[in-house]
């Protein structure tokens, strides 16, 4: 069972003082919630954890809900307020999906793949997927910024209308980690410095030589994946000639 308890008992166990932690056995969205924290504390500076057995409004990119059925996986948002202030959403987002990554490698005998940016997938299917959202203020700094992850655990996370294009732990490994150990080790990821994850998101991405359609918000159009580069975006061959892709998403082509 997930439990801020069972949460900060695994923390301490691998020798991690807790952060705080907000925890609840339904919410509208964590990352909702720690905007609205974010907006209360302007002058905090630690990091805060929300966590949820269950969202009624889960959120994804470009406007789309997140499935976030009770019991049925981990929706975790952490709130961070950067002291670095050129750290921007796509190289937050790809740290974040190193650390998802690990962490359930960590406790499952899996090889986890990346999707540019944001989507983790287990035998070609979506596991999880993040969201990264934050504030300037007024001075052009960063206020705060909220990673948000959706991990799928069990079978029950994954209905028949969406069972061709994701999956859960339970279904591909015949097993699951146990929720509270798994959201621990998120969390120590997350708060363990390492600036060095480049070369493992690369690694870790199947995407790299591929045909795929680039999605934007006025267009879509398609392109090959030659790179990624060292600041997250992607290099892609098209039509025009070679480009670098920062925002936008990418579907491959079946």
């Amino acid at each position: 069972m997930l439990s801020k308890a069972k949460i900060e008992q695994e923390l301490n166990n691998l020798d991690i003082t807790p952060p705080k932690i907000i925890f609840y056995n339904e919410t509208d969205s964590t990352n909702t919630k720690a905007k609205e924290y974010a907006k209360e504390n302007p002058n905090s500076n630690s990091p805060v954890v929300f966590i949820a057995n269950s969202q009624t409004k889960g959120r994804g990119r470009r406007g789309r809900s997140f499935v976030s059925k009770k019991g049925a996986g981990i929706y975790i948002s952490i709130l961070t307020y950067p002291k670095e202030q050129g750290a921007d959403v796509t190289a937050q987002t790809a740290r974040a999906a190193v650390i998802l990554s690990r962490a359930i490698e960590a406790l499952c005998d899996c090889d986890i793949k990346i999707k540019w940016v944001n989507d983790l997938y287990l035998q070609g299917k979506k596991i999880a997927g993040i969201l990264t959202e934050g504030e300037i203020n007024e001075n052009g700094k960063i206020a705060y910024q909220i990673v948000g992850m959706g991990i799928n655990v069990y079978k029950s996370a994954i209905s028949d209308e969406i069972a061709t294009i994701a999956t859960s732990l339970e279904c591909e490994l015949k097993c699951a980690p146990d929720r509270s150990k798994l959201a621990a080790r998120i969390i120590k990821e997350f708060l363990t410095e390492d600036k060095d994850y480049y070369t493992e998101y690369k690694s870790r991405s199947f995407i790299i030589g591929k045909n795929v359609t680039v999605l934007k918000l006025s267009e879509s159009y398609d392109a090959k994946v030659i790179d990624i580069n060292n600041d997250f975006s992607l290099k892609i061959e098209t039509p025009r000639g070679e480009e670098n892709l920062f925002t936008g998403e990418v579907s491959l082509e079946v």
